[in-house]
């Protein structure tokens, strides 16, 4: 079994950099993409009636039932 440089068994930075670069630049893409796209209707009326059910549901939970403080 040969022993390995650390030279051998590390990228340099640069290379480490660029890569993450290059990575970073892709996830911003596919980020960028995701975002274009928009939420479709019908998922926004679904999150808008849930937020309503919500909204009445807090209403409920935060009334007074006798057992505040």
């Amino acid at each position: 079994m040969s022993a390995m440089n650390k030279s051998d068994d590390k990228p340099d930075a640069q290379a480490v950099k660029s890569r993450q670069r290059v990575i970073g630049a892709r996830l911003q893409a596919v980020y960028d993409d995701v975002v274009r796209q928009g939420v479709p209707d019908d998922f926004e009326q679904m999150l808008a009636a849930l937020d309503e059910l919500d909204e009445q549901s807090g209403s409920v939970k935060n009334g007074s039932n006798g057992n505040e403080g």
